[in-house]
């Protein structure tokens, strides 16, 4: 229970490093990602990884996380909703995305308060 209790405050690093190393592969490897997505993604496959890596660095900061949060909700639900139209499953979007919900929970960040850093009260 108290390696948990180490772990909440710094679980963001996690999915936030993963979803920057995933803009990274997009952005130096773009033959790769266009030759296994199937989606006629040729010239945007880089711009995707821009919005993706912009995302991932919002979130990081803790005066701008929630704005963060809600652009990554969109961007990964946006994925899910890509790959459940063309009947491919991929389990890497869903699980990213609840990693960071928890992480944003973890934080004690609230999306419909002022309290942007996470402070008790």
């Amino acid at each position: 229970m108290n390696l948990i209790k180490k772990i909440k405050p710094h679980f963001f690093w996690l999915p936030s490093i993963l979803m920057i190393a995933d803009a990274i592969s997009k952005l130096l490897f773009p033959d790769f990602w266009i030759e296994h997505t199937h989606l006629n993604l040729q010239n945007r496959i880089v711009w995707i990884g821009i919005i993706e890596l912009c995302c991932a660095l919002i979130y990081i900061f803790p005066a701008t996380m929630s704005i963060g949060f809600f652009l990554i909700c969109c961007y990964w639900g946006a994925a899910i909703g890509i790959g459940i139209n063309n009947e491919q499953f991929d389990i890497f979007p869903l699980l990213l995305l609840i990693c960071f919900s928890l992480s944003f929970h973890w934080r004690g960040v609230s999306i419909f308060s002022n309290n942007m850093f996470g402070e008790k009260k």
